[in-house]
């Protein structure tokens, strides 16, 4: 077996697997949680990008509070994963664990720059989140054997997803922003003179993140995958050895 860097976390295979699920769990159920207090208080519009219901209140809590945990979470489980699974090449695997970790953190700073009051410093964090992560999921993808990973289909399909909506995101925001002089504006009166650039960079934002939740997911089923055949011959192996035993 190669030999990995770094001790691994202290976890039995079912909190390893809890991990997984948290990794993305958490994240959509901040979102979903965050943006419906939003609207329930009266949003700007529909749709907004994701981070416009980092808003004062309740709403901003669960918002902040929730990516926070998320990005403590996807670094453990980067951290996890790394020595969770063994890959067919190994400097891959080493690089997307690096970057892995590297996102998480971001989507820290996410939460920490709100876009009402940081609008740089977020703008610079949502694109290292979202772009960092769909290279995590690309490299740690190519770094497995996918004909014995049992996500590889899912994780395709994520990281399709994912790249196919930034670039979406990216275009239509842009182009919304070069119709107008930004400066003196507010963000609101930014967001608002913005909208039909919104109508389809907000969708696709949600469309980023959904994929980037599809992928997390399916790196936890090819961990769930290799603890179950671990296990498996553990027994085989104990099952001979009783076996020569007699």
């Amino acid at each position: 077996m190669h030999q990995r860097y770094g001790r691994r976390l202290p976890l039995t295979h079912k909190q390893g697997n809890l991990l997984a699920v948290l990794s993305w769990l958490v994240p959509t159920m901040t979102v979903i949680t965050a943006m419906a207090i939003h609207f329930g208080n009266g949003a700007r519009t529909f749709p907004i990008f994701i981070s416009e219901a980092d808003y004062p209140g309740l709403q901003r809590t669960v918002f902040t509070s929730g990516l926070v945990l998320t990005g403590l979470l996807q670094m453990m489980f980067a951290w996890h994963l790394y020595h969770g699974l063994t890959p067919k090449n190994h400097r891959l695997w080493n690089s997307s664990c690096l970057l892995g970790i590297i996102v998480g953190f971001h989507v820290i700073l996410v939460a920490y720059y709100d876009m009402y009051d940081h609008i740089d410093p977020h703008i610079y964090a949502s694109m290292v989140a979202f772009g960092g992560g769909i290279v995590w999921a690309t490299l740690g993808h190519i770094a497995l054997d996918s004909s014995t990973s049992p996500g590889s289909r899912l994780r395709k399909t994520g990281i399709a997803t994912s790249l196919i909506s930034l670039v979406v995101l990216i275009v239509s925001f842009q182009y919304a922003v070069s119709t107008f002089d930004t400066e003196g504006l507010t963000t609101e009166e930014f967001l608002n003179k913005a909208q039909f650039g919104i109508n389809f960079a907000g969708p696709a934002e949600y469309l980023v993140v959904g994929g980037l939740m599809m992928a997390l997911a399916s790196f936890g089923i090819d961990l769930a995958g290799a603890q179950k055949q671990q296990l498996t011959g553990s027994e085989t192996s104990s099952d001979e050895i009783k076996q020569n035993d007699i």
